[in-house]
């Protein structure tokens, strides 16, 4: 891999896939995706590897199940390909896919702070369960936790530059 390293410290970094290990003999890696848009990794020139981000130049990438088969610069054997497992690989978040209005990526809402329509504060999103029907928020103060249906009727704004989330909680809710 190149040595230079990518020197803007303003980058905002957004994980897509974790190098499960080799895939064959002529260097091809097998990456665990963290992204719900596995096929970007076809349009992609250039991942950013590891916790300092070094650039790396991709030369193919195919679908390969639930995963996608990589082949990255300099990377010629299964050797190669499985020193790299458990690397992370990373994009600028200036290149992520653009979503549909009212459409958040879940790094997006954790971390958002949570009052009601009335100005209550519920506490901070900390993980999103995903169900069946529709997803739900896990909100936390010091004292409690509640549990917010991710449906329109009940979360009125998303502000996400704001950090934070207005419910209008349903009877028997909170």
């Amino acid at each position: 891999m190149p040595d230079d390293r990518a020197t803007d410290e303003a980058i905002d970094w957004v994980l897509i896939g974790m190098i499960a290990g080799a895939h064959g003999v002529k260097g091809e890696m097998k990456v665990d995706l963290e992204t719900d848009f596995p096929d970007r990794f076809k349009r992609l020139r250039t991942v950013y590897a590891g916790k300092d981000h070094v650039p790396v130049r991709v030369e193919g990438a195919r679908r390969l199940g639930d995963r996608v088969a990589i082949r990255l610069a300099d990377c010629t054997d299964r050797d190669a390909a499985q020193a790299l497992r458990g690397t992370l690989l990373f994009i600028p978040s200036s290149e992520i896919m653009p979503l549909p209005d009212h459409t958040y990526y879940r790094d997006q809402i954790v971390g958002l702070r949570v009052v009601t329509t009335a100005g209550e504060m519920l506490g901070t999103i900390t993980e999103i369960l995903v169900t069946g029907s529709n997803d739900v928020y896990v909100v936390r103060d010091e004292q409690r936790e509640t549990l917010i249906p991710a449906l329109k009727e009940i979360v009125r704004e998303v502000d996400v530059t704001g950090g934070r989330m207005v419910i209008d909680p349903v009877d028997g809710l909170l």
